[in-house]
């Protein structure tokens, strides 16, 4: 298509298009468009791999339409990294909305521990090295650097740079112990640039303006040759709405089933499935479950969000609020959650990292490829015959773990495999299996939109 552009660039769309018809490929710029399709004059840019940084390990098959989309650049947000200097939504007709103020800047980037193993599967969506890593209502983790690919063969070949940016509550709680590598602002938790209708997504590109010439770079370019550079003044992150040849994806939906379960009195044979729902009824199956949740626990940073709500979500994990928002607490009790994880990263972090979590917890769904058996999780091995033991991966692929799920998003349970939906109820702490009333439910669908204003 005459406006397809290089893998180094993205451009300003000038409408954010509805997400419905089939795009034609073959169509020229100044055809009119049709409901659904690129707009004339719109600015979009294909990626080769989706969000994904695993060298060696193809995109699921089955995946494929989600992890090539069309983007349309919705909006940018830029920050003044300096005492006072303020957080703005750059709308697309360049209209400038102040969505809050730094209260202290960050200063120079931190390594990720092994806690955060999930920073070295993903890249932005221009192929670059820079981008928002994690988006969560509670943080933004923003990789700077390095360039390099992820190889299962060479784990600790490379560690993730990392600048992060905090709600409100965070510059008072770290008082005298601030973190250098943290942009602490007043933007509440759950709101805005942490939840709201200005969230980025995992994979939206992190550039830095240049002092010297004006322009906006990637940011890895900054830190090459010095890690610990200085972080620069003025930061900026760009949201993409995606759309495939079926539109903007409407839906995931997760069966909460892996083979051999019996859920609400069905026993079932095969995994369930992870499906993703377009607005004209396309539905597509693109992974399985390989193990079902059936509780909750106290996962960080739900405080943060409503009762419903997308809390995170990373290249190895989507996080669920299954709590009420209450802010910053010291209390953990206040916290209630599940989590999604990608198969292979549940087992590194389960197995090599010594994490007492995940594999055979009630708080975790772990998602595998199509037709993937549940044993493998039991096999402690990484690699077999040279390949990640799951073939092919989950961990950064699009839609679950990258690109589509923004944290203002929200989700529905059901207990009847589809026939009615509810709300999560609320859960703090905490619930196991049989008194859980996560074990209960047979499908969670988490619904996708694409907000383009704060």
């Amino acid at each position: 298509m005459s406006a397809m552009l290089s893998r180094r660039r993205l451009l300003a769309a000038a409408a954010v298009v509805p997400a419905v018809a089939v795009i034609g490929g073959g169509r020229s710029a100044s055809a009119a468009a049709t409901p659904g399709e690129v707009p004339p004059g719109a600015g979009f840019h294909r990626p080769g791999r989706g969000v994904n940084n695993v060298a060696g390990v193809a995109i699921p098959w089955e995946a494929r339409v989600e992890n090539r989309p069309l983007l349309v650049r919705q909006f940018d947000v830029e920050f003044d990294n300096s005492v006072g200097g303020e957080i703005t939504h750059v709308a697309l007709d360049g209209t400038r909305t102040r969505l809050g103020t730094v209260q202290r800047p960050a200063t120079t980037p931190v390594l990720a521990n092994d806690g955060f193993w999930a920073s070295k599967y993903s890249k932005a969506l221009d192929g670059t090295p820079g981008h928002v890593l994690a988006a969560s209502v509670y943080v933004l983790r923003n990789k700077v650097g390095p360039g390099d690919k992820y190889d299962p063969h060479n784990l600790r070949a490379w560690t993730t740079s990392l600048v992060n940016i905090r709600p409100d509550r965070f510059h008072g709680a770290d008082h005298g112990k601030w973190l250098a590598d943290t942009m602490y602002t007043d933007i509440e938790g759950g709101t805005s640039i942490f939840g709201g209708g200005a969230s980025p997504q995992v994979g939206s590109p992190m550039t830095y303006r240049d002092e010297a010439t004006g322009r906006w770079e990637p940011i890895h370019r900054h830190f090459e040759g010095d890690p610990a550079r200085t972080v620069p003044r003025h930061l900026r992150y760009s949201v993409y709405k995606p759309l495939t040849r079926y539109g903007s994806p409407a839906y995931l939906e997760f069966e909460n089933w892996a083979a051999g379960d019996t859920v609400a009195g069905r026993a079932h044979e095969r995994n369930g499935r992870i499906l993703v729902g377009y607005p004209h009824g396309k539905v597509r199956h693109v992974a399985d479950v390989m193990q079902r949740v059936r509780g909750t626990g106290r996962f960080g940073g739900t405080e943060f969000a409503e009762i419903g709500q997308v809390d995170t979500n990373h290249p190895g994990a989507l996080t669920l609020s299954t709590s009420p928002r209450t802010g910053f607490s010291w209390d953990p009790n206040v916290r209630g959650g599940l989590q999604i994880v990608p198969a292979n990263h549940a087992k590194f972090l389960s197995y090599d990292l010594g994490q007492n979590s995940f594999i055979g917890k009630n708080q975790w769904i772990i998602v595998g490829p199509v037709g993937a058996k549940a044993e493998l999780l039991q096999d402690r091995r990484y690699l077999i015959d040279g390949k990640l033991a799951i073939d092919p991966g989950w961990e950064a692929v699009a839609p679950v773990f990258g690109l589509y799920v923004r944290t203002h998003v929200r989700f529905q349970v059901s207990e009847d495999y589809g026939s009615t939906w509810q709300e999560s109820p609320n859960l703090t702490g905490v619930h196991e299996p049989p008194n859980s009333p996560v074990d209960r439910w047979t499908n969670i669908r988490i619904h996708l939109t694409y907000p383009a204003g704060p």
